[in-house]
C-alpha cells in the first residue's frame, strides 16, 4: 500500500518492521512532505491573502511531489535489492543510479519548502511562527538524510 495511504501507525509499524523499506529515503521525503504541510498550515492562518496566493499552490504541489517521493525511494531500492539478487552488474548500477535520483529529488524539493518556510517565519502568521520554524527544521532534516542515502549510494557505484 502506498505511503500516502496508510494510516500512520501502519506506516509506522511497516517503518520498524525487518524490511528494509521503507527506509531511511521514504523518511526523508516524509519529513519533507510534514515540512511543506506546516507552511500550507501557517500559509492557511495568515490574513495576508498576497502571500497565501504566492506561495499556497507551490507548497501544496511540493508537499504532494515528496509524498509521492517517499513510495519511489521504496520502489528505488527494491529495484537495487532485486538487482544484486540477479548479480547483474548492469542492472545494480542502473538501480543504484535510480537510487540516488530519488533522494537528489527529494533533497531539491526540500530545499524549496525549506526557503519558503523562511519566508513564512519572517511574513506568517506571528502566532504560529514555532511551527513555521518545525518546517524549517524539518526540511533541513529532510535535505540532510536524502544526502546521507545520495552518498550512501554513490560509494556503491564506485564499488562497481
Amino acid at each position: 500500500m502506498a505511503i500516502k495511504d496508510q494510516k500512520i501507525e501502519t506506516f509506522l509499524e511497516e517503518l520498524s518492521g525487518k524490511s528494509p523499506t521503507p527506509g531511511g529515503g521514504a523518511v526523508a521525503a516524509f519529513s519533507g512532505a510534514m515540512a511543506a504541510a506546516l507552511v500550507e498550515m501557517v500559509l492557511n492562518i495568515t490574513k495576508d491573502e498576497k502571500l497565501k496566493t504566492k506561495y499556497l499552490g507551490k507548497i501544496r504541489t511540493l508537499r504532494g511531489e515528496l509524498l509521492e517521493l517517499a513510495d519511489e525511494d521504496v520502489a528505488a531500492f527494491d529495484e537495487v535489492m532485486e538487482a544484486y539478487k540477479a548479480k547483474s552488474p548492469s542492472r545494480i548500477r542502473k538501480a543504484l543510479i535510480y537510487a540516488t535520483d530519488v533522494p537528489e529529488k527529494t533533497k531539491a524539493l526540500s530545499g524549496e519548502v525549506e526557503k519558503l518556510a523562511d519566508e513564512v517565519v519572517e511574513h506568517g502568521n506571528k502566532n504560529a511562527v514555532s511551527d513555521a520554524r518545525t518546517a524549517v527544521l524539518l526540511s533541513k532534516a529532510a535535505q540532510a538524510s536524502a544526502e546521507e542515502n545520495i552518498k550512501i549510494n554513490k560509494q556503491a557505484l564506485k564499488k562497481l
